[in-house]
């Protein structure tokens, strides 16, 4: 029999190694049942409501996230199927090539800004950079009630922990995973793993001290540890909901050459902010070509309910106001697409591309000038759209090919 012909490999799970419990074993019931005595059990129920089964094997990092951004109910303001919005990995396609993830996975880095695409905060800790006694208050932080008399359900500032670590650490099959962290025995200092590659393990309990060990082997794709991320709404005022997503523009990975040419070209400035002369100078080739913005950004598609389209509007309009002589958007090149994508004047693009290339102070100093009438709530929104084209820009270095 010749060797293409040979039946190929093939596995039904895997058992769990002994540094492993398995929550549905009898001492995973009895880990549960400590964990439910010492009130560790506040973001169990969300994220098990959301506990899902990853569509491809490198899809653990963006499967744990639409756990999470499920399990917080962040709306996706897109259709998934039918008529409905809800979060699925197939959603998750802006900061890299969901092609490219198939193959590759991602970094902690890449996930970070898949999150803030969606608009969650996300705090993001190396374990290099951390102690074991920081991750156990960030496990205790999220995964125990708080005792002020309160019900005991995850509340809308309380974030959810998502881990990046090296299997092989726990004694694993595989390398590099992403996973929630669902669950804390403070009598056992164990916590528990809504593993998302269900097909290979189910969820389990593993010891803190030890997930830690297994976040600090460097990652060869960064060449730094992995770690974990805190994520939470954006914001909680009721004054300013979350916007999930970008209203005015996002950047695909096939843009990401354009990003990574933009980022060396600040980082060429030095400790010198780059001037709103020079972006444009930059993005119009001198002048000579007026669309060379498009390379890297791309307008977000039309809202379709009259909410998001007063907020566009509103947004636009605040965007034009700051621009140093802008007169009309009939004057200028807007971008035109065939797929009901915002007809965005190349101007405003440039324009939120130069907030987002400032500091974070000089930014916000910009966008809350009093000589131009906006809402807050409206300038919160194009701080948001800066912050998410920052984020692309940053990362650009890490998902070059």
């Amino acid at each position: 029999m010749s060797a293409a012909s040979m039946p190929r490999k093939t596995f039904y799970r895997r058992p769990l190694p002994s540094t492993c419990v398995a929550l549905s074993s009898p001492q995973g019931r009895q880990l549960f049942e400590s964990a439910l005595k010492h009130k560790g059990l506040k973001s169990f129920f969300v994220l098990m409501e959301q506990f899902t089964t990853q569509s491809e094997p490198a899809y653990c990092g963006i499967s744990s996230l639409v756990m999470v951004l499920n399990a917080l109910a962040v709306d996706p303001r897109r259709l998934w199927k039918g008529p409905w919005r809800w979060y699925h990995e197939e959603l998750l396609n802006c900061c890299m090539d969901l092609e490219d993830i198939k193959k590759t996975g991602i970094t902690l880095n890449v996930f970070v800004c898949l999150a803030k695409c969606q608009g969650l905060k996300a705090e993001k800790h190396l374990a290099e950079d951390t102690t074991l006694e920081e991750f156990r208050q960030a496990v205790e932080s999220t995964s125990v009630e708080k005792d002020d008399g309160g019900e005991g359900f995850l509340e809308c500032d309380d974030p959810l922990l998502v881990v990046s670590y090296n299997r092989q650490v726990i004694k694993q099959t595989g390398t590099g995973h992403f996973s929630p962290i669902a669950a804390f025995d403070k009598e056992s200092d164990q916590v528990l793993i809504l593993d998302t590659v269900r097909f290979k393990y189910g969820a389990h309990w593993v010891p803190l001290p030890l997930l830690f060990d297994a976040m600090l082997p460097v990652d060869p794709d960064t060449g730094k540890s992995r770690g974990y991320v805190l994520l939470s709404h954006n914001n909680v005022d009721a004054e300013y909901p979350a916007m999930p997503i970008s209203l005015l523009l996002w950047s695909t990975k096939q843009q990401n050459p354009v990003r990574q040419q933009y980022k060396h070209f600040l980082s060429e400035k030095g400790d010198s902010a780059v001037t709103w002369d020079e972006v444009v100078d930059f993005w119009t080739k001198s002048g000579n070509n007026q669309e060379h913005i498009w390379h890297m950004v791309e307008p977000q598609l039309a809202p379709t309910d009259q909410e998001t389209t007063n907020a566009v509007g509103a947004v636009r309009e605040l965007t034009q106001a700051l621009i140093p002589g802008f007169v009309s958007a009939e004057n200028h090149c807007c971008r035109r697409n065939a797929n009901r994508a915002i007809n965005l004047d190349a101007e405003e693009a440039m324009f939120i591309v130069y907030l987002a290339s400032l500091s974070l102070d000089r930014r916000t100093e910009i966008i809350s000038s009093p000589s131009v009438e906006a809402a807050d709530l409206t300038r919160h929104q194009l701080l948001i759209e800066a912050d998410l084209i920052r984020t692309a820009i940053e990362v650009s270095d890490e998902l070059a090919d």
